[in-house]
């Protein structure tokens, strides 16, 4: 970019507040630590640039014009911004510590990876550690001080813990390719009572939101196995053994190569994600930019979705 396209500078503002400060040229140039000649010259450039007259000359030192005063308090913000700016890169350039994050194994496969990478690339001196567990384990192990933070699946029934929504996913009836139900458009939940059902074990997030969808159609799901991960029900659910409900973005892959068949709940039904977390007067510094760095990236890729 070109010199003359920023008429305006940083150094010019800053030798005209210091110059409101101490209506006078000669004592803003000593706190300045610069001629007086480079003072005067400078509020001259600003002058020209905006083409009326800051300061007024006197005896006794220089006065604001009322242009003056209206460019002297925007300089002001402008300059704490600038300033706030390099203390907030100076924060990250400096974070240091370990971090120790946990996971639900059914979202550590396709959403969370990417925001990972992006926190070592944002933050290359907080080591964090990853640690896959259930929800309910996750979310005792951030209440007893072993855990930062985790990212866990709705429904939670915890009042002393801290919750941001992440984003949702939806779910989704998975059969085996040659299975009756996969031939549908769409499956309510009561349709699944009738067939062998593969959970994911107790304790997990995703299994309780399941639960909940039974529950709402008022009747329980024919469970013939339990499994810890999604990779284990679609596995399971191929081999003709049961259906399943699961994250979509959990089995597009085995989708696509025709392992199983995907079909929509009807009506639509999702689970939520959330973060949990100890107060951030208790975290680290390094804790606490991690927690608004996954806020911040959540809000940024699903923003339609936090409000729903």
């Amino acid at each position: 970019m070109a010199e003359d396209s920023l008429p305006i500078s940083l150094r010019q503002l800053q030798y005209l507040v210091a110059v409101a400060d101490h209506a006078s040229i000669s004592a803003a140039a000593t706190a300045l630590e610069v001629s007086q000649p480079s003072v005067t010259h400078q509020l001259q450039l600003l002058e020209e640039t905006l083409g009326v007259p800051l300061v007024v000359r006197h005896p006794r030192g220089v006065r604001l014009t009322g242009a003056g005063e209206v460019v002297v308090a925007r300089a002001r913000r402008l300059l704490l911004e600038v300033a706030q700016l390099k203390e907030g890169l100076d924060g990250v350039a400096e974070a240091r510590g370990k971090v120790r994050i946990g996971i639900v194994p059914t979202a550590s496969s396709h959403q969370f990876p990417a925001l990972y990478r992006g926190l070592g690339s944002r933050y290359p001196g907080i080591q964090v550690e990853l640690f896959e567990e259930s929800s309910l384990e996750l979310v005792d192990g951030v209440r007893h001080g072993d855990l930062e933070m985790a990212v866990v699946a709705l429904p939670l029934r915890y009042a002393d813990i801290r919750l941001e929504s992440l984003w949702r996913e939806e779910l989704v009836v998975i059969t085996a390719p040659d299975h009756p139900l996969g031939k549908e458009r769409a499956v309510h939940p009561s349709r699944l009572a009738e067939v062998p059902f593969v959970s994911m074990a107790p304790g997990n997030g995703l299994q309780s939101r399941v639960l909940e969808l039974f529950h709402e159609a008022g009747t329980q799901p024919r469970i013939v196995f339990t499994a810890r991960s999604v990779a284990t029900i679609a596995g399971f659910v191929a081999a003709g053994v049961g259906v399943s409900i699961v994250p979509i973005e959990g089995v597009r892959h085995y989708a696509a190569l025709g392992v199983v068949r995907m079909v929509p709940l009807s009506p639509p039904a999702f689970r939520h994600l959330v973060l949990v977390h100890r107060p951030l007067e208790e975290l680290s510094p390094a804790a606490g930019l991690v927690v608004r760095y996954i806020l911040g990236e959540s809000r940024r890729i699903h923003p339609a979705e936090l409000s729903t």
